[in-house]
């Protein structure tokens, strides 16, 4: 029985202990933000999390200034909640507002590989196509969504499940499919989402 209590008091040290170490090595890391460990976090001084920020596990934050030679940057603001398994790819930088709710399993990237089928270099090796992204204040992105390079996506707007977005979204609007499209927007007349 002394084992086992001992196996958990040295986990939950070794787990503080990572924490912040962890929190340290971002250029800015706020006040109660929180990323579930494991994860995956590389370039972490190109990085600022807001307060109040909370990255659920088995998330994945990679920026690839080393292969653009540009100086993308990864900004989340305050208040957010993201779901496990979450992808940000950055080859342009990705800016993600205050109050954003994003569900498991959402890839947000704003690079690509080059896709010329005539080179000899296999595509995985090809320059890195980047355009940047933004994602507003109080948006929703839903279960397994993918945002693509070069989209922003408006204030207060929600993206369905499974949904790919390849264009932007305009404020206050609701988009689904693939690729996704805008299905509603609120009216603020009238109080209440109207199809389009």
């Amino acid at each position: 029985m002394k084992n086992i209590f001992r196996f958990i008091k040295n986990l939950i040290l070794f787990r503080l202990e990572y924490l912040t170490c962890f929190k340290r090595k971002f250029e800015y890391f706020g006040e109660k933000s929180m990323i579930h460990y494991p994860s995956m976090i590389s370039n972490f001084k190109d990085i600022s999390i807001g307060n109040n920020t909370t990255i659920l596990a088995n998330s994945r934050i990679q920026i690839f200034n080393y292969l653009t030679g540009d100086k993308a940057k990864v900004t989340i603001g305050n208040n957010c909640y993201f779901g496990f398994h979450l992808s940000i790819l950055a080859g342009g930088s990705i800016s993600i507002g205050n109050d954003v709710l994003i569900a498991s399993n959402v890839l947000i990237t704003s690079e690509n590989h080059g896709t010329d089928p005539e080179s000899s270099i296999p595509y995985m090796n090809q320059n890195l196509e980047c355009k940047n992204v933004i994602i507003g204040d109080g948006c929703w992105i839903g279960e397994k969504a993918s945002i693509l390079p070069g989209v922003t996506i408006g204030e207060k707007s929600i993206v369905g499940t499974n949904s790919v977005v390849t264009k932007s979204i305009p404020p206050f609007s609701i988009a689904a499919g693939i690729p996704a499209r805008v299905i509603k927007k609120y009216n603020f007349e009238n109080h209440r989402w109207e199809k389009i």
